[in-house]
């Protein structure tokens, strides 16, 4: 076989077999090649720099390959320094009790993990957590729940797989062996209003593991689709933090994928293209009035009139609220104020993530508007909404018939493209990033949405890339996204 072909095809994260099989290859492929060559000859750089030294085990590397000349004796010890190095962390990885994590944090650990480079199995689009493909549930009450399959049959009694909240319990399912994932759905029980907060970590060998998504300090419900740059994984862990109502966790339903779907991600919050406020992606409509049940968000705009087809809240008392199912980065909306005559309105919009804690996106209560809204804001960690009318020009109630966020990706585009200056008068927290700087690095995952460009699946020795990291950072207690800051070369490869 030649150079380039086998080089390529060992470097694979997918290429999935013991590693000193691997390494048995390398060294038969030298032995081969070089078989009518003097005892000068020396290994191609190009070639056994993909053998992964840090997958072998110590007596793989010191009593086989120590002996094999294939290897600089600084780069075997470098292995060892590693293997050794990722044993002390793994007390910190496991610690799941500290409060006091933050994003930076997160990100060195999800960096020491990754540094090993595993290798796995890759099955695209398949949900890998079921019976069929030998997954089970080692931890947590009521277990034969969580991979069933079944996401319509289950009640307060039965249906769902718990644990009670404290800091010991959890909720663990075990893949068949390594495999490489990048998205994770959980539908959490949701038969109530009820809100939950959690988060997921990640393992290969049970020992160390890497915490991928942190929602401690948000309120989620319903179906929760969550995306991740790709990682090889056997052991997935959910472990709830909190419960609205009262002291338990409850997951209806795990299933873990490996998508081949562009998503741009700011630290673990998935910044999405797509309207999030709909009822297909779990949204609510907690406080306003409608005739019909969240008829903000059913996705119909054409079908009002005088009576119905829109949702409202008497001037100067309460707002009309959107609830998403779980937080996301947002920095777009539009709605569809009623238009059946030549009324204006005036309005603000606050945002929130813990429905505590509100900051203004928009501020148009000076201004007359009508109609259609295609509103753009500083970017923010959003999973409440909450649209307040102060000004109606023929009466004392506030209507709107349907609102998205984020606006359509070719409706935003072509208003940008319209747009010499943006005002988006809402409440920037200090040295966060405006609008213009997010779209700026955002544009590209709009344009292979509107597009529907189809990325070419390569596999070169990193994970599949379909993700995109924009290189921004959420602080703790904020909901801002603030520019990342370039400490280290270590944190400038995440």
């Amino acid at each position: 076989m030649f150079q380039d072909a086998f080089s390529s095809i060992i470097a694979r994260d997918s290429f999935y077999c013991p590693e000193i099989e691997i390494f048995y290859a390398v060294k038969k492929w030298h032995e081969f090649h070089y078989r009518d060559q003097d005892a000068n000859w020396k290994p191609l750089e190009n070639i056994v720099s993909k053998v992964r030294l840090t997958l072998m085990t110590m007596n793989e590397l010191l009593k086989i390959v120590r002996y094999s000349n294939l290897f600089d004796l600084n780069h075997l010890m470098d292995a060892i320094d590693s293997i050794n190095d990722e044993t002390k962390t793994s007390v910190n990885n496991t610690n799941t009790s500290d409060e006091a994590t933050n994003q930076s944090e997160n990100n060195k650990d999800l960096y020491l993990n990754r540094s090993k480079n595993y290798r796995g199995r890759l099955r695209l689009d398949e949900n890998i957590a079921t019976k069929t493909y030998h997954a089970q549930v080692t931890d947590g009450e009521m277990k034969h729940a969580l991979l069933d399959g079944d996401v319509t049959n289950y009640d307060l009694d039965r249906g769902f797989t718990r644990h009670p909240i404290d800091d010991m319990r959890c909720i663990c399912v075990k893949l068949d062996g390594p495999s490489i994932i990048n998205h994770i759905k959980l539908l959490l029980w949701d038969k109530d209003t009820r809100a939950y907060s959690y988060y997921i970590e990640v393992s290969v060998d049970d020992v160390n593991w890497t915490r991928i998504i942190d929602y401690r300090a948000y309120l989620c419900r319903s179906w929760q689709k969550l995306y991740f740059a790709p990682i090889v994984v056997t052991s997935i862990r959910v472990v709830g933090t909190h419960n609205t109502v009262n002291k338990v966790f409850h997951l209806v339903s795990l299933e873990v994928y490996y998508v081949q779907k562009s998503f741009a991600l700011v630290g673990d919050i998935y910044a999405p293209v797509d309207n999030v406020a709909t009822l297909e992606a779990s949204a609510i409509v907690p406080e306003g009035v409608s005739r019909v049940r969240n008829a903000l968000i059913n996705g119909d705009y054409l079908s009002y009139d005088w009576d119905s087809g829109y949702t409202c809240h008497q001037l100067g008392s309460g707002g009309i609220v959107i609830q998403l199912c779980q937080p996301h980065v947002i920095s777009s909306m539009r709605l569809l104020l009623w238009d059946c005559d030549n009324r204006s309105y005036s309005y603000y919009i606050e945002t929130s993530y813990d429905s505590i804690t509100w900051t203004k996106a928009v501020d148009k209560q000076t201004i007359e508007c009508s109609s259609w809204e295609i509103l753009t804001f500083s970017p923010r960690i959003v999973v409440y909404i909450r649209i307040c009318g102060t000004h109606n020009t023929a009466n004392e109630v506030f209507h709107c018939v349907h609102f998205e966020c984020p606006c359509r990706p070719d409706v935003l585009k072509t208003h940008m493209n319209e747009e010499t200056s943006i005002d988006t008068m809402d409440d920037q927290e200090e040295n966060s990033i405006t609008y213009k700087q997010f779209y700026k690095f955002f544009e590209p995952v709009l344009n292979a949405s509107t597009t529907n460009s189809s990325q070419s699946i390569t596999d070169n020795g990193s994970l599949i890339p379909t993700h995109t990291l924009l290189p921004f950072t959420i602080r703790p207690s904020s909901a801002s996204v603030f520019r990342l800051e370039e400490k280290t070369d270590e944190n400038s490869l995440l």
